[in-house]
């Protein structure tokens, strides 16, 4: 039996953290804070420049030229030669210089195409991340519903909007073969034309509803999770948003609602209280 609970799930967004993509490096850097991706690129752009530097010290003899500010003069060429510029007019003299020199060349046009490309992916991303509940709400078994809420600061963001729940568990269709299925969760509510700064999802726990057949103590056993997907379209450059987020069985909370977002200011306007989007209630039946 295949035991989902082991793995780490991440309820902040859909992104993995950047620090467990260290096979996937390219994806890594674009996914740092801004200040430890500079960093990398500089360590990325010295280390490369200290490697040939010291492969070209071992005939530095036959590099023709005066390096300026008393910079060694291997280091000094493999700098010109990485960002191909003559600055100080530093030439090979020897065949191993030579080859050297095209092999710091060409991997200098390689690392910084590659790392401008990350700098313009990461400018023109367009993340909008919403922040889901801490919990799911289950008002009652018994014809109740299920509700997940999120909400985001940037209302005006997300145009045309869909909504989909799904049902993530084991599954056993023979005996001995365990495998994930997955079953969406009919909602009431399917999208909207312009999000608005919260929406509450709405499952149904009629007699079709695999929550309901199951129950909290069947979603245990099966390691179930439930996750909401969320997708609009940027109103800016019309590019496509996703949003997913995981709840695993144990964050349902059974017999509450949600309370109220909506409070009413003085001058009698109705706004919207994010900090109040993980209060339930409980459900009076």
């Amino acid at each position: 039996m295949f035991d989902f609970s082991k793995r780490r799930i991440h309820t902040d967004h859909q992104h993995t953290p950047w620090y467990e993509l260290w096979r996937q490096p390219l994806a890594a850097m674009i996914r740092m804070p801004w200040w430890l991706f500079f960093a990398t690129m500089v360590g990325i752009y010295l280390s490369e420049i200290a490697i040939f530097g010291l492969i070209l010290g071992l005939d530095s003899k036959h590099i023709i030229g005066d390096p300026p500010m008393g910079i060694p003069k291997p280091f000094a060429f493999a700098v010109e030669a990485f960002l191909a510029n003559g600055f100080n007019g530093l030439a090979p003299d020897s065949q191993f210089t030579y080859v050297v020199a095209v092999l710091d060349l060409i991997s200098g046009l390689i690392t910084l195409s590659t790392l401008t490309a990350v700098v313009f992916s990461r400018l023109s991303s367009n993340e909008t991340p919403l922040i889901f509940s801490r919990h799911i709400c289950i008002s009652s078994l018994d014809s109740g519903h299920l509700f997940c809420r999120f909400a985001t600061t940037d209302r005006s963001q997300w145009l045309n909007v869909t909504y989909t729940l799904s049902l993530i568990f084991d599954d056993e269709p023979e005996p001995g073969l365990w495998q994930r299925r997955i079953v969406p969760l009919t909602t009431l509510n399917t999208g909207t034309p312009q999000l608005s700064q919260t929406a509450t999802l709405t499952h149904n726990l009629d007699e079709s509803s695999p929550i309901k057949r199951m129950g909290i103590d069947g979603l245990l056993q099966r390691n179930a999770v439930i996750m909401p997907l969320v997708e609009g379209v940027d109103e800016t450059t019309g590019s496509g948003l996703v949003q997913t987020h995981l709840y695993s069985a144990k964050d349902i909370m059974l017999g509450y609602r949600y309370g109220d977002l909506v409070s009413t200011d003085k001058k009698g306007q109705r706004r919207v209280n994010i900090q109040k989007l993980n209060n339930i209630v409980p459900y009076a039946t």
